[in-house]
Order: C-alpha cells, then sequence, then structure tokens
C-alpha cells in the first residue's frame, strides 16, 4: 500500500488577497499568548506534630497524606480554603511549589498577635 498526502487545496497562487490575509490573520491569533486563566484555590488539610505545635504539614485536598504524618506523632489541625483562612507562617505559593514536587509542604506557625495562638492550636 502507497501513503499519499492530500493538499488542503489552498494555493498562494489560487487565493484572493482576503483569502491569504484572512489565513495569516488565523495563524497569527493561534500564536497569541493568551491571559492565564483563574486558577482555583486548593483545600489544604493540615497536620500539626504534637511535641512541636509549631510544626504543621500542609496536605492538597485531592494528595494522598504522606506516610510520615500516620501515626501518633501527628494531629489533624483543621483545614483550609482560602488564604484569608491560612495561619500565620503559611505562604500559599511555597505550599503549591511544595505540593508538586513532593505532596506537601511543611511550614512552622508563627506567633499572630491578632489572633491569641492558643485558639488555632485548640482547634486541632
Amino acid at each position: 500500500m502507497i501513503a499519499s498526502s492530500v493538499g488542503s487545496g489552498f494555493t498562494r497562487a489560487g487565493a484572493g488577497r482576503a483569502e491569504i490575509d484572512r489565513a495569516e490573520s488565523t495563524r497569527a491569533e493561534s500564536t497569541r499568548a493568551w491571559p492565564r486563566t483563574v486558577r482555583r484555590w486548593p483545600t489544604y488539610n493540615l497536620f500539626r506534630r504534637r511535641e512541636e505545635p509549631d510544626l504543621v504539614c500542609a496536605v492538597p485536598n485531592d494528595f494522598p497524606v504522606p506516610a510520615f504524618v500516620s501515626g501518633e506523632a501527628w494531629t489533624y489541625a483543621g483545614s483550609i480554603s482560602s488564604p484569608s483562612e491560612a495561619p500565620p507562617g503559611f505562604a500559599s505559593e511555597m505550599a503549591e511549589r511544595g505540593a508538586e514536587t513532593c505532596g506537601f509542604h511543611l511550614f512552622h506557625q508563627l506567633p499572630d498577635t491578632s489572633v491569641p495562638v492558643q485558639a488555632w492550636r485548640a482547634a486541632g
């Protein structure tokens, strides 16, 4: 069997100027950089280390919980579904990078003077 290719039937010689301009315009539009779409901020499950309560592991909701978090050393400390809910010390860009490479993000919770630290710790 011999393979053959069939052209589109469009040639510069037989086309009018309007068709050529339209084809070039379409090609230019297909290479234009379009703005990024709005990305959804993921929900993170937070786990706190019992012996070091300021050490927190954030795991995206649709990722598996890392093996080191299971067991008695860690406790579930709630979840955050928007940047405004994040505890002090949580950096969303770093959490996203950590999730992409490792599947989790470890961070130290920083003291927050506007909200008593004990209130957030008591949630877990």
